[in-house]
């Protein structure tokens, strides 16, 4: 029995890599941006809707998130640390931007969609796709409308970022390979990989923060570049496999959805969603007249998708990746300690 099982994880597995890729290379070919996320999102949402099983297993999306978060720390200079005293201002706008969102949102599912008081809350916050899932349906919401909910919004944010910075600031397709080839990375840039991984693998076992998996390499690798002690240079293929993983990690999310279930979740997210992305202009353009911080780093910063995917995109079009990545993570640990925090005070009132 344990055979078949086995056997039938693999099937799945090999499914949503191959949709994943045929959907990459379909993009690919007509010559969209970001082929190899966007394809890999489209291709495995289709299968899986179709009635393909088709999952990507855990230990392979850490893996990517533990390559992930080195690339982004490998891309992080000692002159980040003169940058810092600029990021108070921002990281304190994330605190009132998660309020202001959440709360929009959450009146929102409420009265427009019907939603029950746990349903909509961790519909509406935007934070760990998996962690409002399950908590959310803790406190009793239903846990398939968040996760669709959530689902929709991460694809719809990733779709109009994406395609956005691509008509409207003119990143192409092709930004990722800014990067250096993998020939260009030296045996001991290797080893320096591999080590500061495993460190900040295990360290993530101990951190309780949000995308600790990610976080940890991130941290480590950032402490080794800011401190001068070796200098890696950031490959082009693994963030272009990065983005089939978590590509297909996102579509496969879809999974059991009926056309109905996603219908009503489009004609709810559209509308959310859009209403976010207004918000998050807003801020990145209040913010860069009132700090002069990058633009596109801010409306990055200030993105309501998932934070590997966003970290992803920041990586893969070079756009101060730390920067953005830091924003986010602390937009999803607030939610993640606010959450839990109202609902239990609700409880303890009923």
């Amino acid at each position: 029995m344990s055979q078949t099982r086995r056997l039938a994880g693999l099937r799945a597995h090999a499914a949503a890599l191959a949709s994943a890729t045929a959907g990459g290379g379909v993009f690919a070919l007509a010559h969209l941006p970001m082929p190899w996320l966007l394809g890999a999102i489209t291709g495995t949402a289709i299968a899986v809707m179709s009635g393909v099983t088709a999952t990507i297993p855990k230990w392979l999306r850490n893996v990517v998130l533990v390559v992930l978060g080195l690339m982004i720390g490998a891309t992080l200079q000692p002159a980040i640390l003169t940058h810092l005293v600029r990021w108070p201002v921002s990281l304190a706008a994330v605190v009132v931007y998660v309020g202001v969102v959440t709360t929009a949102q959450y009146l929102y599912f409420r009265r427009v969609g019907g939603y029950d008081a746990p349903t909509a809350y961790f519909s509406a916050a935007p934070g760990g796709f998996m962690a409002m899932t399950v908590i959310g349906g803790e406190y009793g919401g239903a846990e398939r409308v968040i996760a669709l909910m959530h689902a929709v919004r991460i694809v719809l944010v990733v779709f109009a970022l994406v395609l956005g910075f691509h008509l409207l600031v003119g990143h192409g397709a092709g930004s990722a390979h800014r990067y250096v080839t993998l020939a260009d990375v030296s045996p001991r840039h290797w080893d320096v990989l591999v080590a500061v991984g495993l460190v900040g693998a295990a360290a993530s076992k101990v951190l309780r923060l949000p995308g600790a998996i990610m976080i940890g390499p991130l941290l480590a690798m950032g402490l080794v570049q800011i401190t001068g002690l070796t200098n890696v240079h950031v490959p082009s293929a693994p963030i272009l496999v990065a983005e089939v993983v978590l590509g297909s990690s996102i579509g496969a999310q879809f999974a059991g959805a009926s056309l109905a279930e996603v219908r009503r979740g489009l004609a709810l997210s559209v509308s959310a969603t859009l209403v976010m992305l207004l918000v998050s202009a807003g801020f990145a353009f209040g913010l860069h007249a009132l700090t002069g911080l990058d633009l596109e780093a801010l409306f990055l910063a200030f993105s309501p998708g998932g934070m590997s995917g966003i970290s992803l995109i920041a990586l893969a079009l070079g756009i101060e990746p730390a920067f953005v990545t830091v924003h986010n993570m602390l937009r999803v640990l607030i939610i993640l300690i606010a959450g839990p925090a109202v609902f239990s005070a609700r409880r303890r009132r009923a």
